[in-house]
């Protein structure tokens, strides 16, 4: 009996437990705090910016950068954005950004901040790009620019155009006039700056005198981007700095121009000590700064006994003294390389030539084949104070690369420089040969060989580029003076380009391991 009582009172204890005033309190679950802070699209719409914009402009987003292209030219880039986030709120500068109301001026890269609700954030920078991307040169100037010889005044200014080089000073004064000898007759002309004091342009060192390079003749438009790539990786002296650009004249636009170094001395190009009218005797030595030009479009020239015609860039006002003394010396090392002890140790030609030079400048001009090297013109030298003579700068190569119709210098094949002027002399020396193979071989594996993928991604640069450029001058189905082939598009012709060049490394190569 007591054990039936005991389990009624236990039965009856279980039932009292069950009641639904005795359950305990499920736990109260917080709701989670987002971490979402992404911005999920961005686009410049056109109602909104109807002064700026023809139609939207949708920007690619790609981890924390976004991207916009307005494509065509435009210096109005303060624009209403329009975006969609899942963070909490969106900022710039600690400013409260708002889809489609709130403006920013889009000039420079503009970094908005997107916060969670747990208050992590993430950056996003957006870089918006103008007609093809590539810096904008607008020129205005008092007159039309008509001639080599007169320069007429003028203003520049500068849009970086998000390019990631820096330009701080964006506005200047100029003046300019025209450049070159068969280019200035181009429809495209090439122009020289000069500004009211010296600046950097893009990144490049701070001077006064710039060239712009219009590339005419050269449908892929790299040639000389790439011969000065080949010239550094070379390490020729003071190779020029480049930088691609559109240009605008008078509202004009003319197209792609390579804007670049002029060759001159000066700290930040041929840098050497710079004689002048009152410079004293004692420094009589250098620098100087010459060039082989059969034109002799100087005002100060010589020709030496075998018949090189050299023009005086440097000093531009020469002493009776300084001449004598310049022309001279490289009579003296030109009797050094004809000289029957010419590569002997004592009054042979390495006591008056620098031949590390020479074989660096020689290695561009031959791999290039460049036209116009052969000691003929834009065969620039300098000569150091208590400096023996060098070649350098390279400079122009608008007719290398196969882009040539005589010569021969359409074909891969077949020696150009080295049996021109002072190389073929050069050449006939044993130690010579030896050290421009040895040069090569090292430069072919480190930097030849990959010069294919420097010519792949200034292509891909230029790609809006060139439409642009070949909208203006309808040239890629006609012939222009001297191209060896016409080939109707832009890729056709950086392939042709691409292919020649490989075929001249490849017989240089067999060539030099042949020399003895």
């Amino acid at each position: 009996m007591k054990r039936i009582n005991g389990l009624l009172l236990l039965l009856f204890i279980g039932l009292s437990s069950c009641n639904k005033d005795s359950y305990l309190p499920e736990p109260e679950l917080k709701p989670e705090i987002s971490s979402a802070k992404s911005i999920q699209s961005f686009t410049f719409e056109a109602k909104n910016n109807s002064a700026q914009l023809l139609k939207d402009v949708v920007c690619h987003i790609n981890d924390s950068l976004i991207v916009g292209l307005v494509p065509y030219i435009s210096n109005d880039r303060t624009l209403i954005a329009t975006f969609k986030t899942d963070g909490h709120d969106i900022s710039v500068d600690g400013i409260k950004q708002e889809t489609g109301v709130t403006r920013n001026n889009y000039s420079n890269p503009v970094t908005f901040t997107v916060k969670a609700e747990n208050g992590s954030v993430k950056k996003y920078t957006v870089k918006l790009y103008t007609f093809t991307g590539l810096p904008i040169i607008y020129l205005e100037t008092e007159a039309p620019v008509l001639s080599k010889e007169e320069s007429v005044k003028g203003k520049m200014q500068i849009d970086a155009n998000n390019s990631g080089y820096q330009q701080t000073v964006t506005e200047f004064q100029m003046e300019m006039r025209g450049r070159g000898n068969t280019t200035w007759g181009m429809p495209k002309k090439p122009y020289r700056i000069k500004l009211d004091k010296k600046a950097e342009i893009l990144g490049m060192a701070a001077a006064k005198k710039w060239v712009l390079l219009a590339n005419f003749s050269d449908k892929t438009m790299l040639r000389n981007n790439i011969a000065f790539e080949l010239g550094k990786r070379f390490e020729a002296a003071f190779t020029p700095k480049s930088r691609f650009v559109e240009v605008v004249l008078n509202g004009e636009y003319l197209g792609n121009y390579l804007l670049t170094d002029q060759v001159e001395v000066g700290e930040t190009r041929v840098n050497i000590p710079e004689l002048d009218e009152d410079s004293p005797d004692s420094d009589i030595s250098g620098g100087y700064l010459l060039e082989v030009d059969a034109r002799l479009d100087e005002p100060y020239w010589f020709i030496t006994k075998n018949n090189l015609a050299f023009t005086i860039k440097s000093p531009e006002e020469i002493t009776s003294s300084q001449f004598k003394y310049i022309s001279d010396y490289v009579q003296l090392a030109e009797d050094a390389i004809y000289g029957g002890n010419f590569a002997g140790p004592s009054k042979g030609y390495e006591e008056y030539i620098n031949v590390e030079s020479f074989i660096n400048w020689y290695l561009v001009n031959e791999l290039t084949k460049n036209n116009d090297a052969a000691f003929f013109s834009s065969v620039f030298m300098h000569k150091d104070r208590h400096g023996k003579l060098s070649l350098g700068p390279i400079w122009d190569f608008d007719i290398a690369l196969g882009n040539v119709n005589y010569n021969g210098n359409n074909d891969p094949q077949g020696w150009w420089i080295a049996t021109s002027g002072w190389m073929f002399r050069l050449f006939e020396d044993p130690a010579f040969r030896k050290r421009v193979k040895a040069r090569w071989t090292v430069l072919k594996t480190t930097q030849v060989n990959t010069i294919f993928d420097f010519i792949n991604q200034q292509a891909a640069y230029l790609k809006l580029s060139q439409r642009q450029n070949f909208n203006k001058w309808d040239v890629l189905y006609n012939y222009t003076w001297p191209n060896a082939v016409v080939l109707g598009s832009y890729d056709n012709e950086v392939q042709y380009m691409k292919e020649w060049l490989a075929k001249r490394i490849a017989w240089m190569d067999d060539e030099f391991k042949k020399m003895d």
